[in-house]
C-alpha cells in the first residue's frame, strides 16, 4: 500500500455527500457491443494501467491517513452489462446517486442494452484520476482517438506570495435562491450545437470554446433567475484547469487548478460579441495566475484536507457564495470513433454535484 497524493486526498475529502463524487462518461453508440468482445479488450490493457487495480483503505479521519491498496481487476464484475427500458441518461443518473460500491475497484464499465444499441458507460470515483487523465485512460482502454483537454505547462514553483491562490478568488456571485444546498439526486440535461459555429463566434471576439461556455452558462442562470424575479449582476462561475500529463500515460492523478469566472450582466445594447469580447478578457489573467503558479494547487488541497478532518468540508460548501456553477471543457475526438464496432454518436461527461453549487458541468 502507499500513500495517497495531496490531490487524492482532497477528492477524498470533498466525499462528504449527498453523493458518491463520481466522475464519467456516456457514450451513445449505434450499433451492439458484445460483453465479452469488451472484456477482452480491457483486460487486453488493463496491465498496463495500474490505476485500475486498487482502491482506498481507510485508516483514519483524515483522508491523508488512507492509502491505495492493490486489487486484482475482475472483467465479470467490473465489466458488466445490463438491460435497460428508459434512456441510458437515466441509468448515468443513478450510478451518480448509488455509487460503486466497495468490494471492487474504484471504476466500472457498464454496457446499457436498451433492445436495439448497447451503449458504454464509465464511472470512477474522482479519487481515482481528474477529468483530463479520465478521458486519456478511456481512449487508451478502447483504443480510439479520443484526447484529454489541452493540458497546461506550469512553469517551475516560485518562492515568495502563492498568486495563483488570486484566480479563484472573487467577490462571489449576485445573492440567489440558485445558491442553496442541494439534496441527494442528479438530473442530467444535454445541449446540443455546432462545433463550427460556435468556434467562429468564439475567435470573432476574440475568445476561445470555453469563454462561450461560460458566458452561455451565465447567461442561462441569468435566464432562471430572472423567471424567480432575481437579477445576477455578477455570475461567478469556477473553471478547473489541468496541469501537465504524465509522459507515462493516465497512471491517475488529480492534479486541478481552478480560476472564478466574474461574469458581468451584459450593458444596455451590447452585442453578444461585445459581451464575449468582456468575458474573455477577465479571464486571460486569471488563467495566466493558474498557470504561472502552480504552488497555490497545494496549498488548497491541504486546506481541502483539513476541512474534513475538521468534519467541515460540507457545512462550509453548503454556504459559500464564491461561485455560483462549475463549467468546464473537456475535449473530445476530433473525428468518428466507434468501440466494438459500434458507432459512438455522442459523448456526455459526467461530474459530481457539491456543496450547493447545482449546475457542476
Amino acid at each position: 500500500m502507499h500513500k495517497l497524493s495531496i490531490g487524492d486526498a482532497a477528492e477524498l475529502a470533498g466525499d462528504v455527500g449527498p453523493d458518491p463524487r463520481l466522475i464519467g462518461v456516456l457514450a451513445l453508440t449505434r450499433g451492439r457491443v458484445d460483453l465479452e468482445g469488451l472484456r477482452r479488450q480491457v483486460a487486453a490493457s488493463a496491465p498496463e494501467l495500474a490505476v485500475l487495480n486498487r482502491r482506498i483503505v481507510h485508516r483514519g479521519r483524515s483522508a491523508l491517513s488512507a492509502r491505495w491498496q492493490p486489487i486484482p481487476v475482475d472483467l465479470t464484475r467490473d465489466v458488466v452489462a445490463v438491460s435497460i427500458s428508459g434512456s441510458p441518461i437515466r441509468y448515468a443518473e443513478e450510478m451518480l446517486v448509488t455509487g460503486l460500491g466497495d468490494e471492487g475497484p474504484m471504476w466500472r464499465i457498464v454496457l446499457l442494452d436498451d433492445g436495439r444499441d448497447t451503449h458504454l458507460l464509465f464511472g470512477a470515483h474522482h479519487t481515482l484520476l481528474d477529468g483530463a487523465t479520465a478521458v486519456e485512460l478511456v481512449g487508451r482502454l478502447f483504443s480510439t482517438s479520443t484526447r484529454g483537454p489541452a493540458a497546461v505547462r506550469r512553469h517551475s514553483p516560485r518562492t515568495g506570495l502563492p498568486l495563483g491562490l488570486l484566480a479563484g478568488v472573487a467577490l462571489g456571485s449576485s445573492r440567489t435562491s440558485l445558491l442553496t444546498p442541494i439534496s441527494s439526486g442528479v438530473h442530467l440535461a444535454t445541449v446540443s450545437t455546432d462545433l463550427g459555429a460556435a468556434q467562429a463566434a468564439a475567435r470573432a471576439a476574440g475568445a476561445t470554446i470555453n469563454d462561450l461556455l461560460i458566458a452561455a452558462a451565465a447567461g442561462a442562470l441569468r435566464a432562471v433567475a430572472a423567471s424567480r424575479g432575481e437579477r445576477l449582476r455578477h455570475v461567478a462561475i469556477s473553471v478547473p484547469v489541468t496541469g501537465q500529463p504524465s509522459a507515462a500515460g493516465p497512471a491517475g492523478r488529480n492534479d486541478v487548478g481552478a480560476f472564478v469566472a466574474m461574469v458581468p450582466e451584459p450593458g444596455p445594447g451590447q452585442s453578444p460579441r461585445h459581451h464575449l469580447s468582456r468575458v474573455a478578457r477577465r479571464t486571460r489573467w486569471r488563467k495566466w495566475l493558474v498557470r504561472s503558479f502552480p504552488s497555490s494547487t497545494p496549498a488548497f488541497c491541504a486546506v481541502l484536507v483539513l476541512l474534513g478532518a475538521l468534519g467541515w468540508y460540507r457545512p462550509l460548501f453548503e454556504r459559500q457564495r464564491a461561485i455560483t456553477s462549475l463549467v468546464t471543457n473537456v475535449r473530445g475526438p476530433g473525428e468518428p470513433i466507434s468501440v466494438g464496432g459500434a458507432r459512438v454518436l455522442g459523448l456526455t461527461a459526467l461530474s459530481p454535484a457539491l456543496g450547493n453549487v447545482a449546475l457542476p458541468r
